[in-house]
């Protein structure tokens, strides 16, 4: 009889056990049903947010001291039309010219991965029927070429500057497949960029314009504020003296498309005089209300600043702002 009872004692506690290794391993089996669930959240999650959405992107390679670029907008630098792809940034001089200005920006943007390590030189001759000259070439991986634009003779007409840019992007876009471009106006060239936007508007074989950089751009003539005008006021409403330079815009920036991401920045080089030696601050943000109005995501900043106007292009904070501003990248 005891022999019985303590085989059935026995049988009970392996049977006891055997249900305890059962809920032990249903336990196990949930824990790592759990742990395989929310590994597939996360990767889900990062999915979401890395995955490509047609956006550019930039990152920084500190190995190889560049700045790397890379596209969601193409799979292929070849086009259909077997056209190289490119999305090229024109750097536009100021009144002098020649590109030895701009070029001082570019040199510290350079080189850059698919832009490589030199611009391509654009030169369009205002005072020769706007004959072009090219120097320089764009390599099969540059897919965002830096090129740098001049118009051989001195001039502060929008006008003329915008007649020269035409020449100079028609040629891109005969040779190349270019679905927008990129401007960044130097001085006076920030009013040809400008005038460029308002006189391509209607013309459908040139490219739209993704972003805009104004630097210590001229829009005004040269205008100061005059008593009892503030910067505020300027901001708001527009520059109480409106020039024939000013009026063109004025009268046309509507036909610019609110699309176009703009950034005027402007040098803080004299605060009491509100200048940055040669341009006002008036006159650099005389036309940040019209685009406001447009619907332009615009920004305009003062950066400070110990050089004069005609140094801005070496400062190495400018260039920190168009890589930020054009590239996303610091």
């Amino acid at each position: 009889m005891v022999i019985v009872i303590i085989i059935i004692k026995k049988i009970d506690i392996i049977k006891w056990m055997k249900k305890r290794q059962l809920r032990r391993n249903k336990n196990k089996f949930k824990r790592v049903s759990l742990a395989f669930f929310g590994l597939v959240i996360i990767l889900a999650g990062a999915l979401f947010l890395f995955w490509p959405k047609g956006i550019t992107s930039v990152t920084k390679n500190n190995d190889k001291q560049t700045s790397s670029i890379s596209t969601k907008t193409s799979s292929s630098s070849i086009s259909n039309s077997g056209k190289q792809v490119i999305y090229p940034t024109i750097y536009i001089t100021g009144s002098g010219g020649d590109v030895s200005s701009i070029n001082r920006l570019v040199t510290q943007l350079l080189p850059m991965e698919k832009a490589g390590d030199k611009p391509l030189v654009l030169m369009s001759d205002v005072q020769k029927d706007y004959e072009l000259k090219v120097e320089g070439n764009i390599s099969k991986d540059m897919q965002y070429p830096m090129i740098e634009f001049g118009t051989v003779a001195k001039t502060d007409s929008g006008s003329l500057f915008s007649k020269g840019l035409q020449k100079a992007i028609s040629y891109l876009v005969e040779h190349y497949q270019v679905p927008w471009i990129n401007l960044v106006g130097y001085s006076s060239g920030a009013t040809g960029a400008i005038y460029y936007m308002i006189d391509t508007a209607d013309k459908s074989n040139f490219p739209p314009v993704n972003k805009y950089f104004s630097l210590e751009g001229e829009y005004n003539d040269v205008t100061n504020l005059v008593a009892g005008e503030t910067l505020t006021d300027v901001l708001k409403n527009g520059p109480l003296i409106k020039t024939t330079m000013y009026n063109y815009i004025a009268d046309n920036y509507k036909k610019i498309s609110p699309k176009t991401k703009m950034m005027l920045l402007e040098g803080d080089f004299d605060t009491e005089k509100q200048t940055d030696s040669a341009i006002p601050w008036a006159d650099s943000f005389s036309i940040y209300h019209l685009f406001k109005k447009n619907g332009n995501e615009i920004i305009a900043s003062l950066y400070p600043t110990k050089l004069r106007h005609s140094k801005a292009p070496t400062n190495p904070t400018v260039a920190k702002y168009v890589k930020n501003f054009l590239y996303e990248t610091p």
